[in-house]
C-alpha cells in the first residue's frame, strides 16, 4: 500500500473537510498527546496555523528529518503547510492554540511584514524571569480567557490580542534585515500574494508573467520585488517552493521519483531531477536514501 503524506484537514486526528473561516481552538498540550502516548507523528495542517506554548518540562520537535530540543520555557510557532511531529515527555505541561490561515490574515492584513515572518517554523526561548514571558502569559491567559467568553465583542478582542502576541514576538526576532524593515507595505503586500498563488497552484503550470498578471503588475516588477525581499528572482522562488514540496514527499511518502515530479505538475521528471539537484547539491533519490539511513541510526 502506497505511503501517502499525512495531511490532517483539522486538528491532529481530525480529517473533516470544513470551512475553517476564523477559527480559533485552544487546548491543553495534554489533551490530544495522551491520547498518543505524547508521540504525534509527522504531519501538516494544510489551513491551520498553531502556537504551543510549553511552561514545563521537555520534548523534541521533528521537522525536515532534524530533532530539534524543545525546554519549557519556550514558545513555537508552526505555520501552515509545515510538517512537523513531536516526542514529549509525560510530565510535560502546555498549551496549544490553533488559528485558521484566514484569521491570521484578517489581522495582518495592514501590516504584510509579520506574514512574512510567520511563514517559517520558530522556537523562542525564555528564562524563568524574563519580562517579555510574563507579558505572553498575560496574553495567553487574556486569550483563553475570551475564547471561553459568550461575548458580542468575542472576535474583535481576539483579534487584538492575538496581534499584541505576534507583534511581540516581531520585536524579539532580529532575523530580519534593515531593508525588510524599511520596506513599504504595498511591497510586502505583493509578495505575500506572490506566496499565495504559488502556494494555490500547481508551481510548474504556470509562467512568471501569468502569476504577474494575477498580481497586475509586470514580471519585472515581481522580480524587483523578490529581489529586494529574499534576494531571488521570482523564478527562484517558485523553484524554492517547488523544492520543499518535493522534499515533503521524499521523506514523508513512498511515491516514486517520476510520480513525484507529475504530482509537482513537472512534464519531465528527468527536468524535475536535474532542478532538484541544481537547488540542493543531491539528486532525489540521494536525497531520500541519506535521510532514509538517518531515520534507521
Amino acid at each position: 500500500m502506497k505511503k501517502n503524506l499525512l495531511n490532517y484537514k483539522g486538528l491532529y486526528g481530525d480529517n473533516n473537510q470544513r470551512d475553517f473561516g476564523d477559527f480559533v481552538n485552544h487546548e491543553l498540550l495534554a489533551t490530544r498527546s495522551k491520547l498518543y502516548n505524547w508521540e504525534i507523528n509527522v504531519h501538516l495542517h494544510t489551513d491551520l496555523f498553531q502556537i504551543f506554548i510549553i511552561s514545563s518540562g521537555e520534548g523534541v520537535l521533528i521537522q525536515d528529518n532534524k530533532r530539534i530540543n524543545l525546554k519549557a520555557p519556550c514558545i513555537l510557532l508552526i505555520p501552515t503547510n509545515t510538517f512537523h511531529g513531536f516526542e514529549f515527555q509525560s510530565d510535560v505541561i502546555g498549551e496549544v492554540f490553533t488559528i485558521s490561515e484566514q484569521f491570521i490574515e484578517t489581522i495582518f492584513k495592514n501590516t504584510p511584514l509579520i506574514l512574512l515572518e510567520l511563514n517559517k517554523a520558530k522556537q523562542y526561548s525564555f528564562n524563568l524571569d524574563n519580562q517579555d514571558l510574563n507579558d505572553f502569559i498575560y496574553l495567553k491567559n487574556k486569550i483563553t480567557k475570551t475564547i471561553s467568553e459568550n461575548s458580542s465583542y468575542k472576535q474583535i478582542s481576539l483579534q487584538s490580542l492575538f496581534q499584541l502576541f505576534f507583534i511581540g514576538l516581531h520585536h524579539l526576532n532580529n532575523t530580519f534585515e534593515d531593508q525588510k524593515e524599511l520596506s513599504n507595505n504595498r511591497t510586502l503586500g505583493y509578495f505575500h500574494a506572490f506566496q499565495k498563488l504559488i502556494k494555490k497552484t500547481l508551481p510548474e503550470s504556470k509562467l512568471i508573467k501569468e502569476y504577474a498578471n494575477e498580481l497586475r503588475i509586470t514580471p519585472v516588477h515581481l522580480n524587483r520585488i523578490c529581489q529586494t525581499l529574499v534576494q531571488k528572482t521570482a523564478l527562484q522562488v517558485v523553484h524554492e517552493y517547488c523544492i520543499t514540496e518535493a522534499k515533503k514527499y521524499l521523506l514523508y511518502s513512498s511515491y516514486s521519483i517520476s510520480e513525484i515530479s507529475y504530482l509537482l505538475n513537472f512534464k519531465d521528471p528527468a527536468y524535475f531531477s536535474r532542478l532538484f539537484k541544481k537547488q540542493t547539491g543531491l539528486s532525489p533519490n540521494i536525497f531520500r536514501s541519506n535521510n532514509s539511513q538517518k531515520d534507521s541510526n
